[in-house]
C-alpha cells in the first residue's frame, strides 16, 4: 500500500465469523480479500483450483509484487489446503530468479524511492545494499520518502500508486474454458471448485446436455473482454461457490454488467462435490 512494499499474502479459507467452523472449508473471504486494508491502492488475487495452479500461480504471485511493489492475494481453501495428491515433478530449474530490488546501476540519481512515474512503478533499492539513502514512510510522503501534508501532493502520489493497477490488469491470467460451444448451461468456477465443476459436466453431458465450464484462476482484476462472451453464448450460466451470498457472481455483476441470476453454494463446511452440483441443477 503506501509504502510499496512487495507482499504475498496466502489466505487458507474457513467457515467464519471468528473460529467458525475451524476445521472445515468455505470460499468467503473474497470481498475481504478484495478490501482489506484502508485507503485504496492496487492488488491482485489469484484462487488456484489445483495443485499445480498452487505452485505456479504462488509462483506468479511472488513475481508481480516485486515486479508491482503491491500486495498479492493466493486465496485458496481449507480443502486445498490440507489435500495431498500426486503430481508431475515441477520444473524449477527452468524459472528465473525473483530478484528483490532495483540494480543500484539502473536507478537514476539523486535516488527518490518514491519517484513519480509513468507505470506508477518506482525504483526500490533494498536499505544497505547500495551508496544511496532509501526513506519511505507510511504516511503520506514526498518522492523523497518524507512524510508530507501538502495536498497536491498528495494527489500525485495516489495517482501514482494507482496507476499501477493498469500493469497488474495488462498481466490478468485469463479464465479457462472447456467443453461445448454455445452450451445449455456454462459452469462458472473459482477456486477449488474447478474439479467438482469439471466432473459435473461431464455428468450433465451424460444427460445429453451440452455444458461448457468456465475457471478463473485469477479473480482480480476482472477483464470482462476476456470472458464476457462466453457469458453471453450460453443459455443458462450457473456460479458454482463455497459461500452464502454469492460473492464472486456479485463481482462479475459489479465489473462486467452480467448478472448470473441462477448459483450452486455450499456453506455447512464441507467441499463442494459433483454430486451438490448435480442435485441443484434441474
Amino acid at each position: 500500500g503506501m509504502t510499496e512494499t512487495p507482499l504475498v499474502l496466502v489466505l487458507a479459507q474457513r467457515p467464519g465469523p471468528a473460529t467458525g467452523l475451524p476445521t472445515r472449508t468455505e470460499q468467503a473471504d473474497l470481498e475481504f480479500a478484495l478490501r482489506a486494508g484502508h485507503g485504496e491502492f492496487p492488488r491482485a488475487i489469484f484462487s488456484p483450483g489445483t495443485v499445480e495452479e498452487c505452485f505456479h500461480l504462488t509462483r506468479r504471485a511472488f513475481e508481480l509484487a516485486e515486479r508491482y511493489q503491491s500486495p498479492i492475494f493466493v486465496l485458496t481453501d481449507q480443502f486445498l489446503a490440507d489435500s495431498y495428491r500426486s503430481v508431475e515433478a515441477f520444473d524449477i530449474e527452468s524459472l528465473d530468479e525473483v530478484i528483490p530490488g532495483a540494480d543500484p546501476d539502473s536507478v537514476e540519481t539523486p535516488y527518490l524511492r518514491h519517484r513519480i512515474t509513468e507505470s506508477g512503478v518506482s525504483p526500490r533499492l533494498l536499505p544497505g545494499a547500495s551508496r544511496s539513502l532509501v526513506v519511505t514512510d507510511s504516511d503520506e510522503h514526498t518522492e523523497d520518502g518524507h512524510l508530507t501534508e501538502d495536498l497536491d501532493e498528495r494527489v500525485r502520489q495516489v495517482d501514482k500508486r494507482l496507476r499501477k493497477a493498469g500493469g497488474l490488469t495488462a498481466e490478468v491470467v485469463p479464465p479457462i474454458a472447456e467443453g461445448d460451444e454455445n452450451p445449455d448451461i456454462l459452469l462458472v468456477s473459482w477456486g477449488s471448485t474447478k474439479g467438482s465443476a469439471l466432473e459435473a459436466a461431464r455428468g450433465l453431458r451424460d444427460r445429453g446436455v451440452t455444458v461448457r465450464t468456465l475457471h478463473f484462476p485469477q479473480v482480480w482484476p476482472l477483464v470482462p473482454e476476456l470472458f464476457i462472451e462466453e457469458l453471453e453464448a450460453a443459455k443458462r450460466v450457473v456460479c458454482v461457490e463455497g459461500n452464502a451470498l454469492g460473492q464472486f457472481a456479485g463481482l462479475v455483476r459489479r465489473e462486467a454488467g452480467f448478472e448470473i441470476t441462477e448459483s450452486v453454494r455450499r456453506y455447512d463446511g464441507l467441499p463442494v462435490t459433483p454430486e451438490y452440483i448435480l442435485e441443484r441443477i434441474e
